[in-house]
């Protein structure tokens, strides 16, 4: 059985003001991720952390709440950010339907990257790692209930430094790498929003 924890319990430090709950084309950033997960999963499988129960003081231990109040049967979780409120339900189901215990999207770096000292990196041997993430559900909690880890910034990082596990690659399209995390971000998701409701119109 397939679930989803929904990450909306953030303070937005960065952004000024809780992002997840911003009204965006009349809707709270936090319903868009949320509704497209219900196209896929049932509601009963669905975790909002920060709405239908409280967050935690960080990522990981809002992580950990999701964990323990998914059902007893749910045995792959996606974790989604409410940050990033453009995923489609297409990506939800690839990563629910990969069965590796570590599942990942990731996009090709298109930047150069350098090190701080100034040497270079080849940045076609590196990914930008994105969310959602899928996991099996059993390993990430067995991980978590270690109390080993305190404040991770994902979960396919927890997998590998527990269990060696190292995570599935799935090359996506360039919807999901934008995460708002400034105010300005807003006005990119708002054209990728615009972009994919055409698409939506052009085939119904």
């Amino acid at each position: 059985m397939n679930g989803v924890i929904l990450l909306a319990a953030g303070q937005g430090t960065r952004f000024h003001g809780k992002k997840q709950d911003m009204l965006f084309h009349e809707k709270p950033v936090w319903r868009y991720a949320y509704e497209t997960a219900l196209e896929v999963v049932e509601e009963a499988n669905i975790i909002v952390v920060g709405k239908n129960i409280p967050g935690g003081a960080t990522r990981t231990e809002s992580v950990r709440i999701g964990l323990s109040a998914l059902p007893d049967n749910v045995d792959r979780v996606i974790i989604v950010e409410a940050a990033r409120p453009m995923v489609t339900k297409e990506q939800i189901h690839q990563l629910l339907e990969d069965p590796h215990p570590s599942s990942t999207l990731v996009r090709p770096l298109i930047n150069t990257v350098i090190y701080r000292d100034g040497t270079y990196v080849n940045r076609n041997e590196l990914y930008d790692l994105l969310t959602p993430q899928a996991f099996n559900r059993k390993m990430l909690q067995d991980a978590y209930d270690s109390n080993l880890f305190n404040d991770m910034t994902d979960e396919t990082r927890v997998m590998f430094e527990f269990f060696g596990v190292k995570p599935h690659f799935i090359e996506t399209e360039a919807n999901n790498l934008f995460k708002i995390t400034y105010p300005g971000d807003l006005d990119i998701i708002d054209s990728i929003y615009k972009v994919q409701k055409a698409n939506i119109n052009t085939h119904e």
